[in-house]
């Protein structure tokens, strides 16, 4: 009765639709299926060209929808459309069911509504145990050795080598960085000349009047001499020790910043001279008077201070 009232409604609506054919639906569903397992259920629906179908949202009842999927494909005529509804549908009660009428929703070009219902269509779900008088669960099997690669041992391992290559490394070079040739430091700068003079000549003047009463006049002497002949030279520019008087006379007559006038060094030198090749004595007084006449000529041709922290000119 309800087919016959659907199928008035929509001969009365399809000149108001402007559809260009009667449209027409079937259902295909499997006739049977194992409890738990998808069906695919298969909605075709014949239009107009100009029409458009869908599947609303709607009751399964047991079945319940897994998904759907539409394929359109037009006549080659270009009259009419077919459309193609897969539907997967999912049941879990045992026995025959009936899947239906599925509902259908077409709409015109002119925006007319009409709504189709399948046929309807039984399934039949059978379950997999169904032949058993008594099922039961199986019983638990036996436990089964699983092998599986363990290489934390071979991590471990691996991981200590890299510890003692590491030291080892970091040993050797420590022992290369000590053992590297490296560069020696630069030995401090020499004294100036004339505080040299002057330390040997202080410390000469303290071994003064021992050297007298010993009888070492000539010795010391001479080392008085060389102290003034080194300072002569270094301030200079010559070799002291290693010129004679003469030279040094030369010299000291071509330098531009003596202080006082050459003969009066010659004539300390000469004086030294005649008491170290005569093998002459000196006595206390005379001695004292020398010493002292090494430390003002030292004094008077040593650069004249500039600034209070000693530097010189």
């Amino acid at each position: 009765m309800k087919r016959s009232a659907n199928i008035l409604v929509l001969t009365l609506l399809t000149p108001a639709l402007g559809l260009a054919q009667e449209p027409a639906i079937a259902l295909d569903a499997p006739l049977e299926t194992t409890l738990g397992d998808a069906i695919d259920v298969i909605v075709t629906v014949t239009a107009a060209a100009s029409d458009e179908a869908a599947v609303p949202e709607q009751p399964f009842e047991p079945f319940e929808i897994l998904g759907k999927k539409l394929t359109v494909e037009t006549s080659p005529d270009g009259k009419s459309k077919t459309f193609t509804f897969e539907l997967q549908l999912l049941c879990f009660e045992v026995g025959v069911h009936e899947l239906g009428p599925i509902r259908v929703r077409i709409t015109s070009a002119g925006g007319e509504l009409v709504e189709l219902e399948s046929n309807i269509s039984s399934v039949e779900v059978r379950s997999l145990l169904a032949n058993e008088p008594d099922p039961q669960l199986k019983p638990p099997s036996d436990p089964v050795v699983v092998e599986q690669d363990d290489y934390r041992l071979l991590i471990i391992l691996g991981m200590l080598l890299a510890i003692v290559l590491g030291a080892l490394i970091a040993w050797l070079f420590m022992r290369w960085w000590q053992k590297r040739d490296r560069p020696e430091p630069a030995p401090p700068p020499p004294p100036p000349p004339w505080e040299t003079a002057f330390a040997e000549l202080h410390e000469l003047e303290g071994g003064r009047a021992a050297a007298v009463s010993e009888g070492r006049t000539e010795q010391w002497v001479d080392a008085v001499s060389d102290s003034i002949r080194a300072y002569l030279g270094l301030r200079f520019g010559f070799h002291g020790l290693e010129s004679t008087t003469d030279e040094i006379a030369d010299e000291l007559g071509r330098a531009k910043l003596l202080a006082i006038a050459p003969q009066e060094a010659i004539g300390f030198l000469g004086q030294c001279d005649l008491v170290k090749f005569a093998r002459a004595s000196l006595a206390d007084d005379a001695s004292r008077s020398l010493i002292q006449d090494a430390l003002a000529l030292v004094e008077r041709t040593r650069p004249a201070a500039v600034s209070q922290d000693g530097a010189a000119s």
